[in-house]
């Protein structure tokens, strides 16, 4: 059985913006990054890679109405045992 996991990332912010002509207008910015990490990885390493992506996409706003992330690790079950998928 392989020693790392494949973790995908997913980190999506949206809010207004001002936009001359117009009364209200609204931009997304959205992130999506995979990494290879150890099995032994901890939830606060993966907060941590997280925080950093969070912080990317809050720089393209002054306010963003909605930051969210979510965070995917993908297995199944063959012969008997959990297989990491990546």
């Amino acid at each position: 059985m392989s020693e790392n996991i494949k973790v995908e990332f997913e980190v999506k912010g949206f809010g207004e913006i001002s936009q001359q002509g117009y009364e209200d207008a609204f931009t997304s910015h959205e992130i999506l990054r995979t990494k290879i990490l150890p099995k032994h990885t901890t939830l606060e390493e993966l907060e941590q890679t997280v925080e950093t992506l969070l912080e990317e996409v809050r720089s393209h706003f002054d306010l963003p109405e909605q930051l969210a992330a979510k965070v995917t690790i993908r297995a199944k079950h063959k012969n008997n045992q959990l297989v990491y998928l990546g």
